[in-house]
């Protein structure tokens, strides 16, 4: 009976959703669906720092095996509403021609898993990620990409998640945490900077940062709320996080070197003075406020804490025995995936490993690397199609940098490549697949990237055309 209800009252939301969304459809207001799932997430993520741990209630609703997660849903319904809006499409372009072949051939793996006597319950799970990284490309890719852009809705979502991740740091140095028992909202442990916050927190900072360093007139608010916004990294304990915004700046360093750069963003001696002056800000938030609120003596310097969380995330105890259990997994993993090189193992496939730290084996059907789930699940058909959507995707995306006839556009563009390479530098050491979170992040990264190239022309040929046009024009 209880799931009977569940299912009859998911049903009524998302008859609701459905009819809102179509109504977005018909107003040309569709990025309002992107701007409602990445706040959802935002949310979410800052409540609930493990998306493993999230209890019963609005963001997780269901009974026993019976549940399923709001992003589906959103995404779901979003794509129901514009096909019944538009239609299916009449046009394809090859690098979303590439990402179908991956969710066809994913969907094939679950027929595999089945026919492997694969554990059930993870099939649809692992099944799931056609939906979160497929499913948010399909949403994102069709939308305008100055619909993002023109308008004020994600620089309220910039300032309102700066705001959280000033209360997230400020909760995490102080080693405050709260625990209780709501309706529909229950929290555990809430307070500490999670890995999945911290992570969108990084890419909402660096897509800020980048945008506003592409603008004429320049918000100053807008750059200081760039700044929690990244720093959150470094107060999540966690090695892949810092691997995502490690390789997005690094990569997007080594290209500001380059002559489109120049053109591109001009930095002011003001900005810089203003971001040294948010650091401060932050510094003395995370040193006085603590000391003040616990009655205690001010914290150690913002580098040194900083230093010192660094000293815990790479080199604690626990870390090195997880590195260690991690290596055994990988070598378990990529011999089972050996057994069926071409046609992988399918989806809901398991094996055991040892666990140095408890001395004790485990079994799981994660191997926390990107490419060897993709292996392992998929076989090397399966990991060629993903290399090869991928790669399309981060060139033609480059491309739109170089050649894209708006500047925002272009900017974005990189922005949104920095943070691909970034997710796949963090998918290294974690199965992203399965972090719904993390999952969706990177399908609505693809799906805007998409945006960007096809409002460039799509094709590289196409933005050096228009790009030279416009020139023309000008002069």
């Amino acid at each position: 009976m209880t799931k009977v209800i569940l299912l009859l009252g998911g049903l009524a939301v998302s008859g609701m959703l459905f009819y809102v969304f179509v109504q977005w459809e018909r107003t040309a207001r569709e990025h309002w669906v992107v701007f409602t799932l990445l706040g959802m997430l935002i949310v979410e993520s800052s409540v609930y720092g493990n998306f493993n741990n999230v209890p019963r209630g609005i963001f997780h609703p269901g009974s026993g095996s019976f549940q399923f997660r709001t992003p589906e849903v959103i995404i779901t319904v979003a794509l129901l509403a514009r096909m019944a809006v538009r239609g299916l499409p009449t046009r394809i372009g090859l690098p979303a021609l590439a990402w179908l072949a991956v969710a066809g051939w994913w969907t094939l793996e679950i027929v595999e898993g089945i026919l492997r006597h694969n554990d059930k319950t993870l099939i649809p799970y692992e099944a799931k990620a056609i939906i979160y990284v497929m499913g948010g490309y399909a949403l994102v890719a069709g939308v305008p990409i100055r619909r993002f852009l023109d308008g004020r809705g994600f620089e309220r979502i910039l300032r309102w998640s700066a705001v959280i991740s000033v209360a997230l740091i400020l909760m995490t140095v102080a080693h405050v945490s709260i625990t209780s028992n709501v309706p529909l909202l229950p929290l555990s442990n809430f307070g500490p900077m999670g890995t999945d916050s911290s992570a969108l927190f990084v890419a909402i900072g660096l897509i800020g940062l980048l945008s506003e360093l592409a603008k004429v007139r320049r918000s100053a608010l807008n750059l200081l709320a760039t700044v929690p916004l990244l720093l959150g990294a470094f107060f999540a304990f966690q090695r892949a996080v810092l691997l995502l915004l490690g390789a997005a700046v690094v990569f997007v360093l080594l290209v500001t070197l380059g002559h489109t750069a120049r053109q591109r963003l001009k930095v002011r001696v003001g900005e810089i003075v203003m971001t040294a002056l948010a650091v401060v800000g932050v510094v003395l938030g995370v040193s006085v406020i603590p000391a003040i609120t616990a009655q205690r003596p001010v914290s150690p310097p913002f580098a040194a804490r900083i230093a010192s969380n660094l000293d815990v995330t790479l080199n604690s105890g626990a870390k090195v025995e997880s590195a260690q259990a991690r290596l055994n997994k990988w070598a378990i993993s990529f011999a089972d995936a050996r057994q069926h090189p071409i046609l992988g193992q399918g989806l809901g496939f398991t094996y055991t490993y040892y666990v140095p730290g408890p001395n004790q084996f485990v079994t799981t059907d994660l191997t926390e690397n990107i490419g060897l789930d993709l292996f392992l699940r998929t076989g090397i058909i399966g990991l060629t199609l993903f290399l090869i959507a991928l790669v399309m995707s981060v060139v033609n995306g480059f491309a739109a940098w170089r050649m894209h006839p708006d500047p925002m556009a272009a900017v974005l563009a990189l922005t949104l490549v920095a943070l691909v390479i970034g997710m796949v530098a963090q998918g290294q050491v974690e199965s992203i697949f399965e972090n719904y979170r993390i999952a969706t992040l990177l399908g609505l990264t693809l799906g805007l990237l998409r945006s960007a190239v096809t409002s460039g022309g799509g094709t590289m040929m196409a933005m050096r055309t228009l790009s030279d046009y416009r020139h023309y024009e000008v002069v």
